[in-house]
């Protein structure tokens, strides 16, 4: 089986995607893109003429696959494997979220801007009570609703756009144009991660990192988060796709090595591996400063989960991209359901209340940070930003949601003694850590 990659806004398949009797799959690059001005559709697919190895191209395309019923069911009416990457995007190929698209050789590209005034259907207030009680309820989208571009997941989310007026739409029917929000609605147990979410994104915005802000929503009872995608340029009427791609496809790794504790010799989502990319984005200074930054305050806002595919990288019109928005800022540790594993190492600690000075001090390390620039970064960088948390967790405690600050001020009180920091921080009442998560003493 062939399928064409396209990528949007270029007129021609810019490679080829095939599957084998043998099982195995590889991509290559056409030679008419590669004679052009080729953007990589990854960093770890650069442009070659050679083809890629069927555990390169795996990597890559597995990770384009959609995480919902939507593909569960397409598997088993066509009796495919989860493995068979090329036939799962034989069917699903033209929905996929980005700017890639994988169709049948010879097909037409189907992808295209956006026009907010004619492409685009407006939902009515029925509509979006019910796919987000389909969504809270059972996870998926309710049986006469088409997901526009299935998103990978493990959460209940569709794709979907916002018109001017502000009403909610999805594409008209065979229109395959750009949605510019991702609406998402926690599993009923789970509803309280709304609030936990936004507060979250907030803060990390507060901090001065570039965070995309959702918007809490709600109807028929049922809470939900709007978020705006970074990967979207609006322009008057006018909705056009960037391409991006996760840390996981930057990486070479596919979906299940996303988080450190399941790497394997060579293909780890660590320190080191990260460090490695980070020199090869533009500007790669400041996209080792935004990665720290974001690390340390993942920590002390008790989010574990920030694995490879919570971090992405954005191609803006050029070869080389750029650290894209942090996204998906969610302090898993109030829940008890999430393991209390770190997505990736700190030093050699595997978990928060594991970290020793040692181990921040290795860390840094990895990212070229020893000695007086560690130091420095320390007191010009995180010292500040940390105080500030200390400060503005007060307005989330305001607003009932005085576990998240005791778990803030928890992890900022142990982090301060990590780094001697010497921060004048607020009394809060204790958490002790039990089974998967954290549980008001």
């Amino acid at each position: 089986m062939r399928l064409s990659v396209w990528l949007d806004g270029i007129d021609q398949p810019i490679g080829r995607l095939e599957s084998f009797d043998s099982g195995a799959i590889s991509f290559s690059y056409h030679e008419d893109y590669l004679n052009g001005a080729a953007i990589p559709i990854s960093l770890s697919l650069p442009p070659q003429s050679i083809p890629f190895s069927d555990a390169q191209a795996r990597a890559f395309f597995s990770n384009l696959l959609p995480e919902n019923d939507q593909a569960r069911r397409l598997i088993e009416r066509e009796g495919l494997s989860r493995d068979d990457v090329v036939g799962i995007l034989y069917h699903l190929g033209a929905d996929c979220s980005g700017a890639i698209s994988c169709l049948p050789e010879g097909a037409a590209p189907v992808k295209m801007p956006g026009d907010l005034a004619a492409d685009y259907e407006a939902l009515s207030d029925d509509d979006i009570a019910a796919i987000m009680t389909s969504l809270r309820d059972f996870q998926r989208l309710p049986n006469e609703t088409a997901d526009p571009s299935p998103l990978a997941g493990v959460q209940g989310k569709i794709a979907l756009t916002v018109l001017p007026d502000g009403r909610w739409a999805l594409p008209k029917p065979d229109r395959k144009v750009p949605s510019t929000h991702i609406l998402k609605v926690p599993e009923r147990a789970d509803q309280g991660d709304v609030r936990h979410e936004w507060a979250a994104c907030s803060l990390m915005h507060g901090l001065g990192m570039w965070a995309s802000v959702p918007q809490m929503v709600e109807r028929a009872g049922v809470q939900g988060l709007l978020i705006n995608r970074f990967d979207r340029i609006v322009s008057g009427n006018t909705v056009i796709r960037l391409h991006q791609e996760d840390f996981a496809q930057a990486l070479g790794l596919p979906p299940r090595l996303k988080y450190e504790r399941n790497g394997q010799t060579g293909r780890t989502f660590d320190a080191a591996a990260v460090a490695g990319l980070i020199d090869r984005l533009r500007i790669p200074a400041q996209a080792k400063r935004t990665f720290l930054l974001a690390t340390i305050i993942n920590l002390a806002l008790g989010n574990n989960d920030n694995h490879a595919k919570n971090h992405a990288l954005l191609y803006m019109g050029s070869a080389v991209p750029q650290i894209a928005p942090l996204y998906d800022v969610l302090p898993v540790r109030l829940n008890d359901r999430y393991t209390d594993r770190l997505a990736f190492n700190i030093g050699r600690a595997e978990r928060f209340e594991d970290i020793t000075h040692d181990d921040i001090k290795a860390f840094f390390a990895t990212f070229g940070l020893d000695g007086g620039r560690y130091r420095r970064f320390i007191d010009i960088d995180i010292k500040p930003r940390f105080q500030r948390l200390d400060e503005f967790a007060m307005q989330i405690q305001a607003q009932g949601m005085k576990s998240f600050d005791d778990l803030i001020g928890n992890n900022l009180m142990r982090l301060n003694d990590l780094m001697g920091l010497d921060l004048q921080l607020r009394e809060r009442d204790l958490f002790v850590a039990q089974g998967g998560g954290w549980i008001a003493s």
